[in-house]
């Protein structure tokens, strides 16, 4: 199964697809099931899965106090501001899987950083080792590499903020039914993945800037 692990909807505040948005790109990509992990909330989450034809993977990019956490598998919101001690805690209490979205990318003042993921990564299951958002590509090679010494599960996700980015990045897994077979077939996956183009993210400073006028670009997007 091809899934992209790393998906934004309009629940995101740099983010404008809507559930609709995602559900027809992932189809018209060949992808299985995707993972939806809007910042700081599982709303979106919840209305894509309550849609979709095809599996969603509930989950919520957290901003701790030291970079960003997904949680997957989730079924509640997890406050964002936490440390990321506390952040793991929230996930683990909800039987969720813990996973550490691109740790080492230069260009984002979210990214969690070799000295806090180190802190941390005997309760880390997998880190994601290809963004597509990557603007450069070491720093995805860094995150694989780290992820091999520590034995952990490796993932993959276009982190999509507009329909022309899914399946840009995923992982090609077994079935699964839970997130303990998830984590197992993770594992046992392959990592597939070409980088986005680095002007799209000019696309989501636009969002941020001004939602209304950069609705009426998205279309350039599909």
């Amino acid at each position: 199964m091809r899934f992209d692990l790393h998906i934004h909807t309009h629940h995101s505040p740099d983010s404008l697809m809507s559930p609709a948005d995602i559900i027809q790109a992932a189809q018209r990509r060949g992808l299985d099931g995707v993972a939806i992990t809007d910042h700081n909330t599982l709303e979106g989450a919840l209305e894509v899965g309550a849609v979709a034809p095809l599996p969603v993977i509930l989950g919520e990019e957290i901003k701790t106090t030291e970079g960003e956490i997904i949680g997957l598998f989730l079924t509640r919101t997890i406050p964002p501001r936490l440390s990321p001690e506390e952040t793991v805690a929230a996930i683990r209490e909800q039987g969720g899987i813990v996973y550490v979205p691109h740790p080492f990318d230069h260009y984002r003042r979210e990214a969690m950083g070799r000295r806090t993921l180190e802190r941390i990564i005997d309760r880390v299951d997998a880190i994601e080792v290809f963004n597509a958002r990557v603007v450069i590509p070491q720093d995805n090679a860094l995150a694989r590499k780290v992820a091999e010494v520590h034995g952990l599960a490796m993932g993959a996700g276009s982190d999509a903020h507009t329909p022309y980015e899914i399946g840009r990045a995923y992982v090609e897994i077994d079935r699964f039914h839970n997130a303990v077979s998830f984590l197992a077939a993770l594992r046992q996956g392959r990592v597939v993945g070409e980088l986005s183009t680095p002007f799209i993210h000019a696309y989501t400073t636009l969002v941020k800037l001004c939602r209304p006028v950069a609705g009426r670009c998205a279309r350039a997007f599909r």
